[in-house]
C-alpha cells in the first residue's frame, strides 16, 4: 500500500512539475509576441512619419531678387552703347515638384530626381538712371530710353536634375525631417518690360517692349518637414528683347539678367 502510494505521489509531482513549466512557457511566449508587436508597431511608425516626410516633393518657393539687367546693345541714334541697372525691388514666385528616380532613398540617406518647376514668375522694379551720353532722340527716328523708370515681369518653366540628402534617417528626435537639396535646372522664359515717361510724337507715354530666351539656374534649399529657406543663382544671358511698338522699331536686342534670388520654401 506504501508503494502504491509512493507512486501516486510521484506521478503528481511530475504531472504538476509538466503543468508548472507549460504555463510559463506560455508566458514567456505571450511576453515575447508583445515585446515584437510593440516593436513592429513602433518601426511602422517611424517609416510612416519618414515616408511622410519623403512624400513632400511638391515645393513652393517665395522669393526676394537681386537683378541685374544690362545690355551692350541699347539702341540710340547715334549707335548701340553698354549700360547696366540694378533693381530696387524684386520678388518672385516658383511652383513645381521633385520626380524621384527610386521609391526608397540610396543608403537611407539619397534621392537622386528630376525637378519640373511648371511656373517661375518674377517681378523688378528699376530706377531711372543718368541718360547715356550717346543717347539722342532724332527727328525721324525715336529710340526706347531704357535709362528711365522700368519695370519687368517675366513667366518661365524649368527642368533639371536635383539631390536630395537626409542626413539624420536614424534618428527618431525630429532631426530626419530635415532634408537638403541640391539643384540645376534649365528653362524657358518670356518677359515683359513698361518703360515709364517715354517723349512720343504724341506726349509722354508708356511703352513696352519684350524678350524671351533660355536660362540656368542652380542652388540649394534647407528645409524641416514642410518648410526651410534656400538660395538660388539665375542667369538669363540670352534674353531677345524687341519694342512692341513700331514707333521704335530698331529691331532686336541681346540682353542679360542675372538674379540672386533668397527665398522661402513649402514643401507639400
Amino acid at each position: 500500500m506504501k508503494k502504491i502510494l509512493l507512486s501516486l505521489f510521484s506521478i503528481m509531482c511530475v504531472m504538476n512539475a509538466h503543468a508548472s513549466n507549460r504555463a510559463d512557457t506560455a508566458q514567456t511566449t505571450l511576453k515575447q509576441i508583445i515585446a515584437v508587436e510593440t516593436e513592429d508597431q513602433a518601426k511602422k511608425k517611424v517609416n510612416d512619419n519618414l515616408n511622410a516626410t519623403w512624400g513632400k516633393n511638391t515645393f513652393l518657393n517665395i522669393s526676394y531678387n537681386k537683378t541685374k539687367f544690362s545690355s551692350d546693345e541699347f539702341p540710340s541714334t547715334a549707335g548701340r552703347f553698354p549700360n547696366e541697372f540694378k533693381n530696387e525691388l524684386g520678388a518672385g514666385l516658383q511652383w513645381g515638384h521633385t520626380f524621384n528616380f527610386h521609391r526608397n532613398p540610396i543608403g537611407s540617406v539619397l534621392f537622386i530626381g528630376l525637378d519640373y518647376t511648371w511656373m517661375d514668375v518674377n517681378f523688378n522694379k528699376y530706377k531711372a538712371s543718368v541718360e547715356p551720353a550717346s543717347y539722342t532722340i532724332g527727328e525721324r527716328v525715336l529710340n526706347l530710353p531704357w535709362h528711365h523708370e522700368k519695370m519687368t515681369l517675366g513667366y518661365g518653366m524649368s527642368l533639371g536634375p536635383s539631390l536630395t540628402l537626409y542626413p539624420f534617417t536614424s534618428t527618431t528626435n525630429g532631426s530626419e525631417k530635415i532634408r537638403l537639396q541640391l539643384y540645376y535646372h534649365v528653362g524657358y522664359g518670356v518677359e515683359g518690360a513698361m518703360i515709364k515717361g517715354v517723349a512720343t510724337r504724341d506726349g509722354v507715354e508708356k511703352k513696352y517692349a519684350f524678350g524671351h530666351g533660355l536660362f540656368m539656374s542652380y542652388g540649394a534649399n534647407l528645409t524641416w518637414n514642410f518648410v526651410g529657406v534656400g538660395f538660388e543663382f539665375r542667369n538669363d544671358d540670352n534674353l531677345k528683347y524687341k519694342a512692341v511698338d513700331k514707333e521704335f522699331d530698331t529691331g532686336k536686342m541681346k540682353a542679360k539678367e542675372k538674379t540672386s534670388r533668397l527665398y522661402l520654401q513649402f514643401r507639400f
